[in-house]
């Protein structure tokens, strides 16, 4: 037995251990990333409790007896709250995930679901509750399973199987003396003093063996017995702080109960108000969407109309720019033309005056020329006369 009792040791301390984790927080108040830490930071521990449990199950099924405690239900329990567990964990880690991707996580950290929150810690401090009282009921099956004389039920037995053994040789002298009596006074008829007295003798023999070996027995018993008493008393005090304890444990269940069953009752009338404010809610939003609904049609079709309208405007309009743009790219092509000829017509009159200041400055230069040879003439011919008159 002494792997069970190191079982349920290890059951003990790990209940114990993740109940306090457990209890630190409210889960309902909890943030949906401290509900995935605080499911990742127990979940391990309550998985080492249902191997445990398992293996106390292979040990209690190798005593095969009826009185052992049967943990197979609570396995199944534990098995499908570590499946829940598992499986909200992997629901918030990918919402997280989306959520992250999406990039509102500063948002969505403040929605959170704290009625599932709650419910999940309900059912995990249920169970770790009952893991504690299966522990209890292995540790009471696993000391019963302790030597008799190590227990006071066990002395008792010893001294009243001693008390019945005394009894029975002192009824036993009773009757050899009664014997002896009636054979001595001839009142024996069956069987001969001889055979009576042998037999007697063989009865006495075996009374004394039997008594010297319970007597030395009942010696060795009594200086354990007093050892025990010793200890039955420390044991005796240790059971009434236990006891004590134990009294004031159940006086605080019975408070807890009461508070739980409190809060339940006012956890369902919560919820049913939520439900029904939920379906107001989702009504008037329903009416307001379909209100929305025809307002955004109303004003698609006004905006539709508004945009045909405004189209076949824009389109007239766009018409009649690009009639105007054409009609002034004609005016602008004719005077182009016309620049055009201007110009021509500039640079020939340009022309025809460069050629007239020519001809009128070679016609100057001739004239000059002309006049000069002229003077010339002149005064050659003014000349001559007066040469004539000298030779004269």
């Amino acid at each position: 037995m002494p792997e069970l009792r190191e079982l349920i040791g290890k059951i003990e301390q790990e209940s114990a251990k993740i109940r306090e984790k457990a209890s630190a927080n409210h889960w309902g108040k909890l943030s949906r990333r401290g509900f995935v830490y605080n499911i990742e930071n127990m979940l391990p521990g309550i998985e080492d409790i249902y191997s445990l449990f398992q293996m106390v199950r292979n040990e209690t099924a190798k005593l095969n007896e009826a009185e052992a405690p049967d943990v197979s239900e609570f396995l199944g329990e534990l098995s499908k709250l570590i499946t829940q567990l598992k499986r909200n964990r992997e629901m918030e880690e990918a919402r997280l995930q989306k959520i992250k991707s999406q990039g509102i996580e500063s948002i969505a950290e403040t929605v959170t679901v704290p009625e599932l929150y709650s419910e999940m810690e309900r059912k995990t401090l249920a169970s770790l509750l009952k893991s504690s009282y299966l522990a209890e009921r292995l540790r009471i099956f696993e000391r019963k399973k302790e030597p008799l004389l190590q227990t006071k039920a066990g002395q008792r037995n010893i001294l009243d199987l001693l008390a019945k053994r005394e009894e029975e040789v002192q009824a036993l002298r009773k009757k050899y003396e009664e014997t002896r009596k009636d054979t001595f006074l001839g009142l024996v008829e069956k069987e001969s003093s001889a055979e009576t007295e042998k037999e007697l003798n063989e009865i006495s023999r075996s009374i004394e063996s039997r008594t010297a070996l319970m007597r030395k027995a009942y010696d060795s018993l009594k200086a354990e017995s007093e050892q025990y008493q010793k200890q039955q008393l420390e044991l005796g005090q240790r059971v009434l702080s236990v006891e004590e304890l134990q009294a004031q444990m159940t006086g605080k269940t019975f408070e807890l109960i009461t508070m739980l069953k409190k809060e339940r009752d006012y956890a369902k009338k919560m919820l049913i108000e939520i439900e029904q404010e939920t379906i107001q809610l989702r009504n008037t939003y329903s009416k307001e969407l379909l209100g929305l609904q025809e307002e955004k049609l109303s004003i698609k079709n006004t905006l539709s109309e508004r945009y045909d309208k405004e189209t076949a405007e824009l389109r007239k309009e766009n018409r009649d720019k690009a009639e105007t743009i054409r009609h002034l790219q004609e005016i602008a092509s004719e005077r182009e033309n016309r620049v055009k000829g201007l110009v021509e017509q500039n640079e020939r009159l340009a022309l025809i005056a460069k050629t007239v200041e020519r001809h009128n400055a070679v016609r100057e230069k001739m004239l000059s020329h002309e006049n000069a040879e002229g003077s010339s003439e002149k005064e050659e011919a003014q000349k001559k006369p007066k040469a004539r008159k000298r030779k004269k």
